[in-house]
This record gives structure tokens, C-alpha cells and sequence, in this order.
């Protein structure tokens, strides 16, 4: 039987306050506390081999990460550790997840995030934002390697600018929930496949270029000024998303899903 490292990290009294998850091979699991801690959870490590490692400095900034002790690991890693993390809700933050060959549910609605940089060299990763941010969210960075990446309700997120960079690697992004400020996306990929989904009463509009590979967009959409409208975007209905996607050897397709109830928002892929 294993016995897992509680793990609580204050809010510092610093202005810039910014959280970085640091993991190798792991299974992350992230949600929305509802203490006044900045960091609560547990690190189960079954095997004893992969330490836990926090560090914080007076500067506002804390990273949680791992130290793999190689003597020890010989001949008995066999299970992944596991983070079981809820991060707080008191104060606004930039958040940095950095993982390696690792599994990830992250669920992020609520939280007050200033900033959201991902970086994976590989595994699964499924974020979702299922409450709008509170925050404006200056950017929105993502960066993987082979990895599988799953965004749900992307316009909850609350973010001026979100770009993708990536290679060999599978992007889902559903642009679901509430969008309150135009949005800008950009997207270049290399030998991978992106499926954007955005509700029917979400104005977009969607510029693409692929070298060996195809750009394509589901019904409902028009072509205008080099870039694919839908009936939103083309009626003028604001906030609005635009996208510009740029993929060589892979795809990209755009889809609607049927409207949602709140908010009136309009997108715009190019």
C-alpha cells in the first residue's frame, strides 16, 4: 500500500502570482477547490522512485514537479504516479502545465486565470473550462509533440489570443460556452489532424492554408474575403471568434454544433 504526500501551498502575499506544474510520466488530475489554499491534493507514488518536489519563491511564483531517483527506480517503476490537484479561486494567476509522457484531466472552470501555457512532448490530455473564467486571460499558449489534445468550451476560457503549435499530434477544440470578447486563434501544425467545433450562434469566420493536406468546413459556412463565415459571423452578431490555421502535411476541419442558449457570439476562421 502506498501513502500519498498531502500537498497545500498557500496563496504568497506577491501581486504576480503564477503556478507551474512541472510532471513526467504521471496521471494529472486538476479541478477547482473550493478552500482558501492556492494548492490542495495528494501525490501518490506507488513505487517510491519518482519524489515530490515543491519549490516557491518569494516573487510569487510556485512549481510543483517530480525527481526521478534513478537508484531506487531500478526494477521498480511500474505504476505511474498520480497528482489528485484542486487549485484555488482567491486571487488571479498565470498557470503553466509541462509534461512529458503523461495522462491529463484538467478541468479548469472557474479559476482565475491571467495567462495558460501547455506543453506536452507526448500522451493524453483532455482540458475543459465548464464555468467562464473570471479573469481576462491574456493568452492562451499551446505547444505538444505526439500528444492527443482535447479542449471542451473553449470561449469559457475568457482569451484574447490563443495559438498552437505542434507536430504529429491530434487536436480537438470545441469552442463551446460563453464568449465575451472577440478572440483571435492561430494554429500551425505539422503532420497532424484539428477538429474545431463552435456552437451555430457563435460567429466565426476561418482562414486556412494546407501544404499536403486539406482545409474543410461542415455546413453552414460561406466563402468572403479569402476567409469561411458562418451565419452568425455573416449577420454581423458580435463577440467574435477568428481563426487562422496554417498545417502542412495534416488537416484541419471546421463544424458547427447545434446553438446554445446563452450568449450571442459569432466566429471567424481564417
Amino acid at each position: 500500500m502506498s501513502n500519498p504526500t498531502p500537498i497545500d501551498i498557500a496563496f504568497p502575499d506577491a501581486q504576480d502570482l503564477h503556478l507551474r506544474l512541472t510532471v513526467g510520466a504521471c496521471k494529472l488530475r486538476v479541478r477547482p477547490g473550493d478552500g482558501p489554499q492556492w494548492v490542495a491534493g495528494a501525490y501518490d507514488d506507488p513505487s517510491n522512485a519518482v519524489p515530490l518536489r515543491i519549490e516557491q519563491s518569494s516573487s510569487g511564483e510556485a512549481r510543483i514537479s517530480q525527481t526521478f531517483d534513478w537508484p531506487n527506480a531500478w526494477g521498480t517503476f511500474r505504476q505511474p504516479p498520480t497528482f489528485d490537484l484542486f487549485l484555488g479561486k482567491g486571487r488571479p494567476y498565470k498557470l503553466t502545465i509541462e509534461g512529458g509522457a503523461s495522462e491529463a484531466e484538467l478541468e479548469l472552470g472557474g479559476l482565475p486565470l491571467r495567462r495558460l501555457t501547455v506543453k506536452y512532448g507526448a500522451g493524453k490530455q483532455e482540458i475543459e473550462f465548464s464555468a467562464p473564467n473570471p479573469e481576462p486571460m491574456d493568452q492562451l499558449v499551446v505547444a505538444c509533440g505526439a500528444a492527443s489534445l482535447e479542449f471542451e468550451n473553449l470561449a469559457n476560457a475568457n482569451f484574447a489570443e490563443m495559438s498552437l503549435e505542434g507536430g504529429a499530434a491530434g487536436y480537438e477544440l470545441d469552442f463551446g460556452g460563453v464568449l465575451r470578447r472577440d478572440a483571435s486563434v492561430k494554429i500551425n501544425a505539422a503532420v497532424s489532424s484539428v477538429e474545431l467545433t463552435v456552437p451555430a450562434n457563435t460567429a466565426v469566420k476561418m482562414s486556412g492554408e494546407a501544404i499536403m493536406g486539406g482545409v474543410d468546413t461542415g455546413d453552414g459556412f460561406m466563402k468572403k474575403e479569402g476567409a469561411w463565415w458562418n451565419e452568425a459571423a455573416l449577420a454581423g452578431r458580435t463577440p467574435v471568434i477568428t481563426i487562422t490555421a496554417r498545417i502542412t502535411m495534416g488537416g484541419v476541419r471546421l463544424e458547427q454544433t447545434p446553438a446554445v442558449s446563452t450568449g450571442t457570439t459569432s466566429v471567424v476562421v481564417s
